[in-house]
């Protein structure tokens, strides 16, 4: 029972990580684009809290807001200069152009600070921690758990509460009713930019915490947090975070139980264990957990 509690805080910290990469996605595709550049902009932002908390011994804390200023800065100008003169396209072409975006973005971030591991600069660490009974509690994971959450939170009570949060909504439900209604749909995606870059860059320091160290293959642990925004249903903020919760823990939980019970499904499993839920719960719910079924009137 230990091990099993154990392995479930692990995957909830593992989690709450895919639960903010997962809200980026989510929050972009409210604006009409599956972003698949939310890997790189991942990338990217850790990159550059590496740089500036590790080369350039800026405080941690400073370096994470530049790395934040970072994304969401790229992120506004990509929406800018390339995604508002496509809005008419088709969404494959859109779809394309995010990722054109991620092949750049790599190449880049490999040209400036190579292919070599990287230290992240963060001063917590997954080593250290205390004992809950015959649970061990890392620091790291704490810290993790709760910087998520609060984050969580307030985007959800932005998103509710607040006129902006409001006009996201509206946006994401009917465009031309919005603009009719005198929303405008430039700022509600320059916003919706802005908090999907604030969340590649959180959720790309996360991931390069201690002891993993940073490299160039991170911005594809994305790709392994886009089943959770299908498996919450797509469009649904709140789907995309249980999803991630989800994900992350049947992930850990799989990888400390497969080599006793399942060994002949091989080490990596776990690594395509979510994609299994992901197909057993889409044959029950095609739609998703929180995803609801469009109805078009003819």
């Amino acid at each position: 029972m230990s091990t099993f509690l154990q392995l479930t805080v692990q995957g909830i910290a593992l989690g709450s990580i895919y639960a903010l990469i997962a809200l980026g996605f989510t929050v972009v595709l409210l604006a009409g684009v599956v972003n698949f550049a939310q890997g790189s902009f991942m990338l990217l932002g850790a990159y550059v809290v590496s740089w500036l908390a590790v080369d350039m011994q800026v405080p941690f804390l400073l370096a994470v807001a530049g790395g934040i200023l970072v994304t969401v800065l790229l992120g506004v100008a990509f929406e800018q200069l390339f995604l508002r003169r496509m809005a008419a396209r088709p969404v494959f072409t859109l779809i394309m152009i995010t990722l054109g975006l991620d092949t750049i973005l790599r190449v880049i971030t490999a040209a400036i600070w190579g292919y070599d591991p990287r230290r992240n600069g963060d001063p917590f660490t997954l080593s250290t921690g205390f004992n809950v009974g015959e649970v061990h509690l890392n620091w790291g994971d704490i810290v993790i758990v709760i910087v998520t959450f609060l984050l969580l939170g307030l985007f959800f009570t932005f998103f509710k509460y607040t006129k902006y949060g409001v006009a996201m909504r509206a946006a994401a439900l009917d465009r031309e009713a919005a603009a009719a209604v005198g929303i405008s749909l430039s700022q509600v995606y320059i916003l919706t930019w802005t908090v999907a870059g604030v969340l590649a860059a959180v959720g790309g320091v996360f991931l390069a915490s201690v002891p993993r160290s940073l490299d160039t293959t991170l911005g594809f642990t994305a790709l392994r947090a886009f089943p959770a925004v299908i498996l919450g249903g797509l469009g649904s903020p709140v789907g995309a975070v249980v999803g991630g919760v989800i994900m992350g823990v049947v992930e850990v939980l799989v990888a400390g139980y497969n080599q006793q019970y399942f060994p002949w499904l091989g080490s990596g499993f776990n690594q395509v264990s979510t994609y299994v839920l992901l197909i057993i719960v889409l044959l029950v719910r095609p739609y998703g957990l929180f995803g609801k079924k469009e109805v078009e009137r003819v």
